[in-house]
């Protein structure tokens, strides 16, 4: 597929390209024919803080007698890159995205089958003991804003400021997504099944965790299987997470005046550090909280993300009556703890300890 010199014309006036197959003597795409400021690898070829201003308006650069073609598509560009860098942590806990096209969705809590039974030579195979339990509900919101961007923007030719304002929606629109998912794993009253507490993060509460998680049941007394792998907290935490998890061997500590110490060896008389590898992952955020808090489960499971429509900034809107372009930032997604069996949260506030 070519393209012949009279659409190529046609093409660069409308601002699209568009391919036909050659009915003409082929044409090679110089870069004379590429309108500024891009050439045709999509590279700028115009800087507009080492031209002067007449040159940069003659050459097609980011100015006033452009702006508005330029912030049609460019401040999306700028927001969903903004939207991209910005580290978040919640991609690790919910596991891939659920596509959603309703309102809301419906998802059953896990419930195991047991063990199958012995089918005897020539029996019918007996039907399975199904346990499915009651359903929970995952709304879908759509948050955003509007991002004003006024004439005097325009005709002052203030892009700079209006690139700051692209990256700041884009920030808050991944921001918000990160808090949602927070704001629910950190609220006590989603846990039903008593695995919640202001259990202080150490050796034995951390057993204790463990063991709410492995022991799990449905309704038929079937264990679920829970197998955690992942820990969240906070820069209060995360050091002493780091020692006890991630330290191979055990360093035993004792009281200054040894004869007030009745030494209890639990483990026995080994170094080596029972608790190391425990968990795959080991998430530090400040967005789960300023104390002590911390939270222990398997990613991926009992918890959902779904998505509507990704985060965007749609086209604008002109409003004469103020001079200002309206820009639509946002995000159409629902999260929810369907089943919190998986999950051991503590919202501790004391300081973690050796025990």
């Amino acid at each position: 597929m070519t393209l012949d010199r009279a659409l190529v014309t046609k093409i660069l006036e409308g601002g699209r390209v568009e391919e036909r197959a050659l009915t003409s003597m082929p044409l090679t795409i110089t870069e004379d024919m590429i309108p500024f400021p891009r050439d045709r690898r999509g590279r700028r070829t115009v800087d507009p803080d080492k031209v002067e201003l007449s040159e940069a308006v003659a050459l097609g650069s980011a100015h006033t007698a452009n702006f508005p073609d330029l912030l049609r598509q460019g401040l999306n560009f700028i927001s969903m890159q903004s939207y991209a860098m910005e580290p978040v942590v919640y991609p690790q806990l919910v596991g891939p995205e659920v596509p959603s096209s309703k309102h809301q969705e419906e998802y059953l809590l896990d419930a195991a089958m047991g063990t199958a039974p012995v089918v005897d030579e020539g029996q019918d195979y007996p039907e399975a003991a199904l346990a499915l339990e009651a359903g929970k509900i995952v709304k879908n919101y759509k948050r955003g804003y509007i991002v004003p961007v006024t004439e005097e923007m325009r005709r002052f030719d203030q892009l700079g400021k209006v690139e700051q304002i692209a990256e700041a929606a884009g920030r808050s629109l991944r921001v918000t997504e990160e808090d949602v998912v927070l704001d629910a794993l950190t609220t006590a009253g989603n846990y039903t099944h008593s695995n919640t507490a202001g259990t202080t993060f150490s050796a034995g509460g951390l057993i204790t965790a463990y063991n709410v998680l492995v022991t799990q049941r449905d309704r038929t007394g079937n264990f679920l299987g829970v197998r955690p792998d992942t820990l969240v907290c906070g820069p209060l935490v995360y050091f002493a997470a780091l020692q006890l998890l991630r330290s191979q061997q055990v360093m035993r500590a004792h009281a200054d005046d040894d004869s007030t110490v009745i030494t209890v060896e639990r483990y026995g008389t080994g170094v080596t550090n029972p608790f190391y590898g425990l968990v795959d992952t080991i998430i530090m955020t400040p967005r789960f909280g300023s104390s002590y808090q911390w939270l222990v489960g398997q990613r991926g499971r009992g918890v959902k993300f779904q998505r509507v429509d990704p985060a965007r900034v749609l086209p604008p809107e002109y409003f004469p009556v103020n001079d200002v372009w309206r820009y639509y930032a946002r995000t159409w997604f629902g999260f929810g703890i369907v089943d919190d069996r998986f999950w051991y949260y503590s919202s501790s506030t004391t300081a973690p300890t050796v025990d």
